[in-house]
């Protein structure tokens, strides 16, 4: 399981989340610090994947956690905050790149930031098999990609990523299963089951 899934499914993990948001909107800074502190490293990661540059995925990230800060009172618990937050990551790292090309050829590169090393091994397996899994994402139209990422990297729902996409949870369920169809042969030659994608 992820970082990501098992920080959601820890006991009242949304309560909790929730109540930050709620605690912030009245200034609390040590809320704050608490949210910053589960959601940073994860945003920035996010991020990472989509303006593919270390300083400008930092600066994202501060500029979300800022934007947290300042329009916590407008959060109405329509969504989870974990998709509030990432919609927001997602709208400010597309303008980060606004006018470029967006590509994930180098995910590979948010994994060494982001994953702490096992060992010398599997550190050097794990980089291998990223490195193959990226150059097959990276030929997906940036749709499925990024549907595909929000559920590998995230691990999150259909609808959680419909939440973050703006299109429907059908949609997001057709572009997975597109994705999964074009990578099933580089996952089986990565002894993979892509069903289980």
């Amino acid at each position: 399981m992820s970082r990501a899934a098992a920080a959601r499914t820890a006991p009242g993990a949304p309560c909790i989340e929730s109540e930050w948001i709620g605690r912030i909107a009245e200034g609390d800074s040590d809320a704050f610090e608490r949210l910053h502190e589960v959601y940073a490293p994860r945003v920035f990661c996010f991020t990472f994947r989509i303006v593919r540059d270390e300083m400008t995925a930092e600066e994202v990230t501060s500029d979300v956690m800022l934007e947290i800060w300042k329009s916590a009172s407008r959060f109405a618990g329509r969504s989870a905050v974990s998709t509030w937050i990432l919609g927001i990551a997602r709208h400010r790292a597309l303008n980060a790149v606004r006018g470029k090309r967006i590509e994930t050829t180098a995910l590979h590169d948010a994994a060494n930031v982001c994953d702490p090393s096992p060992g010398a091994d599997a550190l050097s397996a794990r980089r291998k098999l990223r490195a193959h899994l990226c150059r097959a994402m990276a030929r997906l139209p940036r749709e499925q990609r990024e549907a595909l990422e929000l559920a590998f990297f995230e691990d999150m729902s259909s609808r959680e990523i419909a939440g973050i996409v703006g299109c429907p949870a059908s949609t997001v369920r057709t572009r997975l299963l597109h994705a999964r169809r074009k990578l099933r042969p580089v996952l089986g030659d990565m002894g993979l089951d892509a069903g289980a994608a």
